[in-house]
């Protein structure tokens, strides 16, 4: 009887232990499953923290894009689903011989319990299609064309290089002669670079007696292509990017016509950022009138063809002009800024001076941001 009880006993110990191993067991995988799905939360905090931090230096990017003049500032917003960043610029000083501005840009975000910060360091450069006189195409030069503070740069064949001269704006060569600010890494002297040829009076001049009346033209002919990237055009994002955020277009634009006279100051004061207008795509714009002064630096980005004054007007203002299709030059023209065209036909006096600063002082639209340094 007494081993009849005993082996109850036992079994019935066994069972108990069994059951503290099973709940032990329990205990422990229930555990283990919440560490790993709190450090998987904690991962993902920690991946929309990155995400957030993206999301900043991008409105950064895009603030200073439209207003380059404000190297100081701020910019803040948040995800609606518990997620907050922050960015905050300021000026820094910039290496000796970099003359684009250049600031320090501070990220912080949050998701949940993750935080994260950044300290970045940005440079205002310049966009490719705002730096001196470039057309992606042909140019067809028929009247004055005199160019200051940078060379002509084309994609196709210029025709009429007798009647493209380049002046002097502030900065000459060792010899005294105009230097071109824009390339000078590559050509001191400002002149004229073909894709496929410079012709003047009718022949190509490096298989004609003008290639000495032009020492300091290149082509193909001379060995020496044009970079590529120098002739590129707005992207589709800028297009996009300019619709959005670029200044608003008033009744100054009518029936597809710029009325220069009309555009009035802006309503916060002149920077030298100034405004940078997206034209309706249309099959042509008219460009009429001179601006004043009190207008600022506007930056006109033409999606299609364009026409610059009528015969016995002149047309003026300072900033720039990017036009995709083809620009016909019918006036007269004066421009202090960049001039970029995907073909180029100048039927009338003009005269285009990209103005010492160009560098430091990047147009409204044509200031590309990019992270320099990291760190800190």
């Amino acid at each position: 009887m007494r081993r009849a009880r005993s082996s109850a006993g036992y079994a019935m110990l066994a069972a108990i232990l069994v059951a503290v191993l099973a709940a032990t067991f329990a205990l422990v995988m229930v555990a283990a499953v919440n560490g790993m799905q709190a450090v998987g939360r904690s991962d993902a905090s920690a991946w929309r923290a990155a995400a957030l931090n993206a999301r900043a230096l991008t409105a950064a990017s895009a603030a200073l894009r439209w207003r380059p003049a404000e190297t100081a500032g701020s910019a803040s917003g948040a995800d609606g689903a518990g997620g907050a960043w922050r960015a905050a610029w300021s000026p820094a000083a910039a290496p000796a011989g970099v003359e684009a501005p250049r600031v320090d840009l501070v990220i912080e975000s949050t998701w949940g319990a993750a935080r994260r910060r950044e300290q970045l360091t940005l440079e205002l450069g310049v966009e490719q299609w705002a730096s001196g006189v470039t057309c992606e195409g042909d140019a067809e030069i028929a009247d004055e064309l005199v160019v200051s503070g940078s060379g002509v740069t084309v994609g196709g064949c210029l025709r009429g290089r007798e009647h493209v001269r380049f002046a002097a704006a502030g900065a000459v060569t060792a010899d005294g002669r105009p230097a071109d600010a824009v390339r000078g890494d590559l050509f001191p002297v400002a002149a004229v670079h073909g894709g496929a040829g410079i012709h003047a009076r009718g022949a190509e001049i490096h298989e004609d007696d003008a290639a000495a009346e032009f020492p300091d033209d290149t082509d193909r002919h001379a060995g020496q292509p044009v970079v590529p990237e120098w002739l590129e055009g707005p992207s589709a994002e800028l297009f996009a990017a300019t619709g959005a955020a670029g200044a608003p277009l008033g009744d100054w634009y009518e029936d597809a016509t710029v009325t220069l006279d009309s555009v009035p100051p802006p309503a916060g004061g002149l920077t030298y950022g100034g405004r940078c207008f997206l034209l309706p795509a249309v099959d042509e714009v008219v460009i009429e009138g001179s601006a004043a002064p009190a207008a600022g630096r506007l930056l006109f980005v033409v999606p299609g063809d364009a026409v610059v004054g009528r015969p016995g007007s002149t047309v003026e203002f300072d900033g720039g002009l990017v036009v995709r299709g083809r620009l016909t030059v019918r006036g007269a023209f004066v421009l202090a800024g960049p001039l970029h065209a995907g073909s180029l036909s100048v039927e009338a006096p003009t005269a285009v001076a990209v103005p010492p600063d160009w560098r430091s002082a990047p147009l409204s639209g044509a200031s590309a941001p990019t992270v320099v340094e990291r760190g800190g």
